[in-house]
C-alpha cells in the first residue's frame, strides 16, 4: 500500500462483507460499521495476512467486482453467490421483522 503501510486496511462496508464472510462471521451482528467493528476488521485482515494485509484487501476487493469475477475460481464464486443470497435474506427478515 501507500508509504510503506502495507498493514494498512481501509475499511468500507464492501470490505467489511469480506470479512464477515471470510473471516469472521459473527461480524455480521454488528448493525454499522462502528469504529470498534472498523478496528477489528483490520485486526482480523492483519492476522490472518500479516505484514502484507493492505494487499491482501485490495486483492479480495478487486475480486468482488464484476470484470474480475469470472477470474475466480467456481468454488470461491459459489461461495461468494451463497453469502450474497444469505445476507439478502437476513436483511429481509429484519425488514419484516420491523414492518410488525
Amino acid at each position: 500500500f501507500c508509504l510503506d503501510q502495507t498493514a494498512a486496511i481501509p475499511v468500507d462496508v464492501h470490505v467489511w462483507r469480506i470479512a464477515c464472510r471470510d473471516l469472521d462471521p459473527s461480524l455480521q451482528e454488528a448493525k454499522s460499521l462502528t469504529p470498534t467493528v472498523y478496528e477489528r476488521v483490520g485486526d482480523l485482515f492483519r492476522a490472518a495476512y500479516g505484514s502484507h494485509a493492505g494487499w491482501a484487501h485490495s486483492v479480495l476487493f478487486a475480486a468482488e467486482l464484476p470484470a474480475f469475477r469470472d477470474r475466480l475460481p467456481t468454488d470461491v464464486r459459489d461461495k461468494m453467490t451463497q453469502f450474497r443470497a444469505e445476507e439478502k435474506e437476513r436483511a429481509a427478515e429484519e425488514k419484516a421483522r420491523k414492518a410488525q
